[in-house]
């Protein structure tokens, strides 16, 4: 759930030439949210992110081919499944210094609300960057307002009026004021502290059994169902690890929910999913 400075500066730097649409950024930041540490995002159905990012058909699959062109993701077409296999390029996450690099994490309720998506793209973009520098200035960020403007109008392609409307739609994220010749931009933690009420870790799990649920075509899923698949996946990662090598607990859960509407019904038995997760560790059944 999370988009490194890195990425952010990527984007930034494309925006005279080669800008992204707001779209595209809702696609990205969507996307982010399903993403294994080295950017891989399993099975993206067409009507979960159009139903998501309020967007069509038709331009889900022109965001993803345009996204593509501008080197920001790589993509795999599933023909069976009718999803995608998509990797966010520069956004690995799987290394010991990652996470000092820095990154905005997408999981705050902010960027899942009417107010974040109404905004432009530059000023979605805008609002990325400065929680940047406020984060990296402990929450306070100041520049002479000549080498604001200066520095932003080049950087997002706009004129001096455009960026002051900006600024002033962003007063509803950041407390935005100039004193003796200079700008002062603070982090309003009241907009951006809330996170989502589910962890970061059961959000990331619950889409992958979404995801293995609709390739099954199973049809049913009930909530406590997949939250008790989830459990299992917590509760068995570590025998995965031990005892299937290469094989993780996500691989190993997807083929048992496939396996398990082979001779059942067509919906989501997490008991009879635990027999199987159990059968293939090579455990004893316990039930």
């Amino acid at each position: 759930m999370k988009i490194k400075y890195s990425l952010l500066k990527k984007i930034l730097d494309n925006q005279c030439h080669n800008r992204l649409t707001n779209k595209e950024i809702d696609f990205l930041m969507e996307i982010a949210q399903y993403q294994d540490d080295v950017g891989f995002i399993k099975g993206i159905y067409y009507r979960d992110i159009c139903k998501n990012t309020d967007m069509c058909k038709q331009t889900f699959y022109s965001v993803l081919r345009s996204l593509k062109r501008k080197g920001f993701i790589t993509y795999k077409r599933n023909e069976l499944d009718s999803d995608y296999d998509i990797k966010i390029l520069d956004n690995d996450f799987s290394y010991p210094e990652s996470y000092r690099e820095g990154y905005i994490n997408v999981s705050r309720k902010i960027f899942h609300t009417h107010k974040f998506h109404q905004l432009k793209a530059q000023e979605k973009l805008l609002l990325l960057h400065f929680m940047k520098i406020t984060h990296s200035s402990s929450g306070s960020y100041q520049i002479g307002t000549g080498k604001f403007y200066e520095t932003y109008t080049k950087l997002l392609g706009v004129t001096k009026r455009v960026l002051r409307g900006y600024l002033h739609t962003l007063k509803k994220f950041f407390a935005i004021g100039i004193k003796n010749g200079k700008y002062f931009i603070s982090y309003l933690r009241t907009v951006f502290n809330d996170r989502m009420e589910v962890s970061e870790t059961d959000k990331y799990m619950g889409y992958l059994v979404g995801v293995s649920c609709r390739r099954a075509k199973i049809k049913e899923a009930a909530p406590s169902a997949v939250k008790d698949i989830i459990t299992l996946m917590k509760q068995y990662r570590k025998e995965a690890e031990e005892r299937e090598e290469g094989k993780s607990i996500f691989k190993i859960v997807d083929e048992c929910i496939r396996l398990s509407v082979q001779s059942r019904t067509k919906e989501l038995n997490s008991k009879y999913i635990h027999k199987l997760v159990r059968a293939a560790l090579g455990l004893n059944w316990i039930g």
